[in-house]
């Protein structure tokens, strides 16, 4: 069947091997644009195949693995079909990861100066924004929403792009990101459950890490309007741990998460609690504490 595909990519992610692949050249644009910031790689045999066939009017995509055949997503609407890619290729590699038994935190993490940085914090704590300020001052980007975490310790890049609802930047001038080079800008138009056009913005940062780390430091971070300046203090480890499991994308418990998390961390890395007022103070405070 694989023959049959007009077109086919594979990506190295955690050292899990996806593809994905059409019979239609429909979806190929706007999947790139969700696609190509992961590691490409050839030849491999796949853990996880995306598959969309075009049959009867009908965009059928489905997910191939350990030997079965799930259905996704059916849409005569390829771009419907692309969004829905989005949305379950981090569902599924998460589950498969999890098997695997690398742990996926909702976090972001970047690498700067040798030291490997994660920012933990619920929606709205400026996981986006402290990603933006810190590539725009040169960091290299592993994820801003995926920090996946080996038995051993070392955080995997899960490059996705970086996404907001409208075309400006929330903390940013759009002009001035576009001006460095350092991160591109693009979008993608999809049919939203009522049938109407939604947009989504993308961003694409030109630095990526591609090598695993072991962690250097890990931010607990919270965007407040209300403050004056930055606050920042390093937090004993059990604290900062604690705070962990709530972040993880599968969770089995305390007793079961934070033991875990325990083990991997390395016994070096240091903890922080973040507040601030202002993103790109608050990343130079934290590029500060970079030893």
């Amino acid at each position: 069947m694989t023959n049959l595909m007009v077109w086919s990519y594979q990506y190295l992610i955690a050292d899990v091997v996806v593809q994905v692949e059409s019979d239609s050249v429909a979806c190929e644009t706007g999947m790139q644009k969700f696609l190509c910031l992961y590691e490409p790689v050839q030849g491999k045999n796949a853990d996880l195949i995306f598959r969309i066939r075009h049959q009867d009017q009908q965009f059928v995509f489905t997910l191939h693995a350990n030997h079965a055949e799930e259905v996704l997503w059916m849409s005569d609407d390829a771009d419907e079909v692309t969004a829905a890619l989005e949305i379950h290729l981090y569902s599924k590699l998460v589950q498969f990861l999890n098997m695997k038994n690398i742990l996926s935190i909702h976090s972001a993490v970047l690498h700067i100066d040798g030291a490997a940085i994660m920012f933990a914090g619920v929606s709205g704590a400026g996981k986006s924004s402290m990603c933006t300020a810190a590539l725009l001052d040169g960091a290299a980007y592993l994820s801003d929403e995926f920090t996946l975490l080996d038995a051993d310790g070392f955080v995997h890049p899960f490059p996705r792009p970086m996404q907001w609802e409208h075309p400006l930047h929330p903390a940013f001038d759009r002009n001035a990101i576009e001006k460095t080079g350092l991160m591109r800008a693009d979008y993608f138009d999809f049919p939203d459950a009522q049938g109407n056009t939604a947009r989504c913005h993308l961003w694409y940062p030109t630095s990526i890490q591609r090598q695993p780390l072991l962690l250097t430091m890990i931010v607990l971070h919270q965007y407040k309007a209300d403050i004056a300046s930055v606050e920042c203090f390093e937090i004993p480890r059990f604290e900062g741990l604690s705070a962990l499991p709530e972040h993880l994308h599968m969770q089995y418990g305390m007793a079961i998460d934070l033991p875990k998390l325990n083990q991997r961390i390395d016994k070096s890395c240091k903890f922080y609690r973040l507040h601030f007022p202002n993103v790109t103070d608050a990343w130079q405070v934290m590029k500060a504490k970079i030893s």
